[in-house]
């Protein structure tokens, strides 16, 4: 099973994608910039994601967006 999210936001840039994956970690490069949320989000899937097995990765490019893709593998998933 196979979830991706892309968003055509601010980006991440490069240096800051492993950082995100912290807890209460957030990436704010223009203070005029409003960033609501606890900084949680990735985090905890990303931990979730772990717990089951699977792998989370992060795509993304300042100005252009970012996309987050989480694998599970197919002990995780039922057939219907």
């Amino acid at each position: 099973m196979v979830w991706e999210v892309a968003d055509t936001g601010v980006g991440i840039a490069a240096d800051d994608l492993e950082r995100i994956l912290n807890p209460f970690e957030k990436v704010r490069r223009n203070a005029a910039i409003s960033h609501e949320g606890t900084g949680l989000g990735l985090y905890l899937t990303n931990a979730l994601t772990e717990m089951h097995g699977g792998t989370l990765a992060i795509d993304s490019e300042p100005a252009k967006g970012t996309t987050v893709t989480v694998r599970f593998p197919p002990v995780r998933t039922v057939a219907t």
